[in-house]
């Protein structure tokens, strides 16, 4: 499983911007998954809310 690190903003002066990690299997999971909480936010704030793919996290996994 990797971790998808997605950036979230406003537009308006006093915005704001933070980070979210989504685990997922694939890329197209992922962005499905940053969709869903982009309709989220952006009927939380009642703003408009942009996100921005910023990278990709891999975990390793341990077997032992």
């Amino acid at each position: 499983m990797k971790q998808y690190v997605f950036v979230f903003y406003t537009d308006h002066p006093k915005g704001s911007m933070w980070e979210e990690t989504i685990h997922a299997a694939g890329m197209m999971e992922a962005f499905l998954k940053a969709k869903k909480l982009l309709a989220a936010y952006e009927k939380e704030k009642q703003a408009s809310v942009r996100v921005q793919y910023k990278g990709v996290r891999y975990h390793s996994i341990d077997i032992a």
